[in-house]
Order: structure tokens, then sequence, then C-alpha cells
């Protein structure tokens, strides 16, 4: 027996990855009580998951998985609403929730809500999933495999939008991923897992990316860690004003976009470009002093 410590901060996104058979999935499904918890203790909202009667538990968890699970003879609409049904809300609350979801989610009510699973994509399926989950509005949400089983443009898209709907809704998600490039884009913090659920770190992705804390974690996240800091490392404060009829880029951009840029530019150089129209000038010798900074 040995220690798995951890605490996942409200309105952030944890990451669990690690190797087959180490523990993700179990570590998740103890938090709304699939698999139970024998020792020790798992708090969601400062409460002991373990005292709370569990069919109320889960219906106030959100919980997603690769298979999606709709219920293949229901709607979408109907699918959307199964939590609503359980917690007894009125047709007309119902109603308006399933429709502010798919909204919220992408699907138009009138174009989706009446269609059934098999009349949609994966893409569209897996959206209907996270509706679903978040009909009750949740405080937490679990995340298994989400975008595991569409294609890799699909998989793409829905990270994406799963990003802008995490800016809107702020819920506390755990997401298990074998993908350690998908946890890097999603996380607020990753934790690592080797076999037996021991935790090998626990960290910011740029962190983690930066200073592994073993070998055994270098070798997971991969030889090309840099490649990766740069889609988490925020673009260097810049003080010298650049030149018209230079490339540009959004001053919110990554380092892994600004340098795209600068690798297709001419000049070298490009103009980072604030909301204001301020525009400030970024060389590859600023780049490579950002990622010096950050090491």
């Amino acid at each position: 027996m040995h220690d798995l410590d951890l605490e996942v901060r409200a309105g952030e996104i944890c990451a669990l990855v690690g190797p087959s058979g180490c523990g993700k999935t179990t570590t998740m499904r103890m938090i709304n009580r699939l698999v139970e918890p024998t020792g020790g203790r798992v708090l969601v909202g400062g409460v002991d998951v373990t005292e709370v009667d569990v069919k109320e538990l889960r219906r106030h968890i959100g919980y997603v998985i690769q298979a999606v699970g709709l219920f293949p003879h229901y709607s979408v609409r109907r699918n959307v609403a199964t939590v609503c049904a359980l917690l007894g809300w009125d047709k007309a609350r119902t109603a308006a929730r399933v429709d502010e979801l798919l909204d919220l989610v992408g699907l138009e009510p009138s174009v989706y809500g009446d269609r059934y699973p098999h009349q949609l994509s994966g893409g569209q399926r897996q959206r209907v999933g996270v509706a679903r989950a978040l009909a009750a509005d949740p405080p937490v949400l679990l995340m298994d495999e989400p975008f595991g089983a569409v294609d890799p443009i699909a998989r793409d898209n829905l990270q994406a939008q799963f990003l802008a709907l995490q800016e809107q809704v702020r819920k506390t998600v755990v997401l298990v991923t074998h993908d350690i490039d998908e946890a890097v884009r999603l996380a607020d913090r990753i934790a690592v897992m080797k076999q037996g659920g021991y935790l090998a770190q626990y960290a910011a992705p740029a962190e983690l990316l930066a200073r592994p804390a073993n070998d055994f974690v270098a070798d997971f996240v991969g030889a090309d860690r840099t490649l990766k800091r740069l889609s988490v490392t925020p673009l260097p404060t810049l003080t010298e004003a650049a030149a018209e009829g230079l490339p540009e880029v959004p001053a919110e951009a990554s380092l892994q976009q600004a340098l795209t840029a600068l690798l297709e530019s001419p000049a070298g150089s490009v103009a980072v470009v604030a909301d204001g129209g301020d525009r400030r000038l970024l060389t590859l010798a600023a780049v490579h002093a950002a990622l010096q900074d950050a090491a």
C-alpha cells in the first residue's frame, strides 16, 4: 500500500496520464464511486464522497466517456434531458436547459434536437455527451478518454471547442487520457502516474516539460518536450517597436505559433500586435531567450 495524494483546484482541468494499467481511470472513478475507495478519503467540495448517497453524488458530478454512452432509442433532446428527468425538473425548465446546452456545445437545437445518435457523426455524439454531463450544472466533470474515439481532425476541433466551453462554464475537470499532447493542450495541471498507482509528478504543463521530476516522466513526455513547451510558453515581453510590413502575430499567441511565423518570415522577424494596435518586434533570439528563462 502507498499514498496517492493530489488536489484539483476549483475551476481547473487536471489531466491524469500514464501507461496502461497505472490506475488513471480507477483514480478518477473513485471520485463518483464507480470504484469504491477502500481506504483514505476522496473529498469533493470538502465532503467525503463515501458520506453522500451514491445516487445523489453522481447526479452532481458530470461524466463523459470515450464511447459516449448515448441511449440509441432516445432523441438528442431526450438524451441531454436524462439527468433533468432524474432530478424531477418540469418540462418547461428541462426544455429550456436542453436548448441552452445544445447551443453551448455548437449543435443548433432546431436542427439536431430531434435526431437520434445513429444520425450524428462521432464528434457530434461526443458533444451531445458533454451537453448531457453538464445538464444539471454540476461543479465537477469527469472525462474518461473523451476524444479518443474520433479522427484526428475532429479531435482537434473538439479539444478547441472544449477549451472555449471551459472558458464559459469553469468546471472542475478530471480528464483521463493516454495522449500527453492532449494533456498539455487542455490541462492546467498534469498528474503523471506510473505502474502501481504511483504519482510520478504533478505540475503545470510548462513546468512538467521544462523540469521532469525523473527519467520516467522525461521518457513519458517524450524527447520532443522542448517543442511541446513552445505551445504552452507565452510570448516574451517585448520593448522594441516593430516596423510596418512585417508578418504579424497576435499578442495572445503561443511561442509555437510565433515561431512558425518567424520561420516563414523572409525578414527573420515578426510584429507582435496587441489589441490596441501596439506593434513589438519578435526575433528568433528573443524566442531562444524566452525558452532559456522558462527552463
